[in-house]
């Protein structure tokens, strides 16, 4: 990385930083407990140039860095953000002129907030119940199924999802679209009441005899596959850094707990078993995060990076939780609290905070991503 781009990815880890300080950190809890869209922050994102940075010359080594910023503040926000700009992301990439020139600027600036429909009820793209398939004529698209848990359900303008090509051999055969959240045909189920990571919706997506023009067709009806093979392994590194985020705040929450809990008339901080796990779970983090920044460089070089995602994923998945944990254990009976008692004094945050990473150590893909595909790289 040169100095000028070193110079760029600072001035927008500390518009993401100060951005969470303003805004993310008052409203954190309260998002949590409630759980309503945080509507107005999309367009406070969008004024401080974080919605679609890998759309853009920022990078995607840019938006792993806001995520992890602002998921130090409120994981919820950063997932809403990931769903966003990976399928603004996707316009950019494999997206038509004319798609980039109607999508993108209205992306970029918050007038439009996207979702990905990726995942079904079925073990695999295609074969499960109500499985999303797409019948394609020379000049339309015609799309009937379900996708399920599609994050930002309900409140997205704009849907990037892929389905199965009805009229092409195998089962993997896919096709992307582009499909405004008002077409006729197209209905949102009840949001799913998740354990974490709240404020930012979840829902299936219905598609009853949509039709759209051939224009909506993302890329072709030859590179679906890819397609979704890139934006799989984008989602997963954007939620590895979600995972560190939380990991990062927690371990910084803990030992400063550490240094005003008092056991056996001394604080916790001086004991080697607590100097321990903090260690563990920052050089575990830190290790973790020089990985996924490697992954998101070959992301921005335009280098293949699947396995390296899948590397990150499969390690977070073991660690991000045990990262909580072990930091609950140095804060003791107030690390599970969700409010704290009058005589105390400040915020405690990790019971939220183990909720939402168990969000974020979950594999985004329909498969069995990462770990087979770790296997098949050795």
């Amino acid at each position: 990385m040169n100095p000028s781009q070193n110079d760029n990815a600072t001035r927008i880890q500390n518009r993401a930083a100060a951005f969470a300080e303003e805004f993310l950190v008052p409203i954190a809890a309260d998002l949590d407990r409630t759980g309503k869209f945080p509507r107005a922050l999309i367009a406070e994102l969008a004024r401080q140039q974080l919605l679609t940075l890998p759309a853009n010359q920022a990078g995607f080594a840019a938006h792993i860095e806001t995520l992890r910023t602002l998921s130090e503040s409120c994981p919820a926000i950063a997932t809403i953000l990931n769903q966003h700009a990976l399928a603004a992301h996707a316009i950019s990439k494999y997206g038509s002129e004319s798609q980039r020139k109607s999508h993108l600027a209205p992306l970029a600036q918050g007038e439009l907030l996207a979702a990905l429909a990726i995942h079904e009820s079925g073990p695999a793209l295609g074969l499960g119940p109500d499985a999303l398939t797409a019948t394609i004529t020379a000049d339309k698209l015609t799309l009937n199924g379900r996708k399920t848990f599609v994050r930002n359900a309900g409140v997205a303008d704009l849907y990037i999802g892929v389905a199965r090509h009805a009229g092409a051999p195998g089962a993997a055969a896919s096709v992307f679209f582009i499909a405004q959240a008002a077409t006729p045909g197209i209905s949102i189920g009840a949001p799913y009441p998740t354990m974490g990571l709240r404020g930012c919706p979840v829902a299936d997506v219905t598609f009853n005899n949509v039709v759209l023009e051939s224009t909506a067709l993302l890329g072709t009806a030859e590179t679906g596959n890819a397609i979704l093979e890139h934006l799989l392994a984008a989602l997963a590194l954007g939620q590895a850094a979600q995972t560190i985020g939380i990991a990062t705040i927690a371990a910084k929450h803990a030992a400063a707990a550490s240094r005003h809990r008092v056991q056996f008339g001394h604080p916790i901080a001086s004991l080697q078993a607590i100097q321990k796990l903090l260690a563990e779970i920052v050089t575990d983090s830190h290790l973790a995060w020089l990985a996924l920044r490697h992954a998101a460089q070959l992301v921005d070089n335009g280098e293949p990076f699947a396995v390296e995602a899948a590397m990150v994923t499969s390690f977070l998945g073991r660690n991000g939780q045990k990262w909580l944990i072990d930091a609950i254990q140095i804060e003791g009976g107030m690390g599970i609290c969700e409010v704290a008692p009058p005589h105390f004094q400040g915020t405690l945050p990790l019971a939220r905070l183990f909720r939402d990473i168990a969000g974020t150590t979950l594999s985004d893909s329909p498969d069995d991503f990462p770990e087979s595909l770790v296997a098949a790289s050795l």
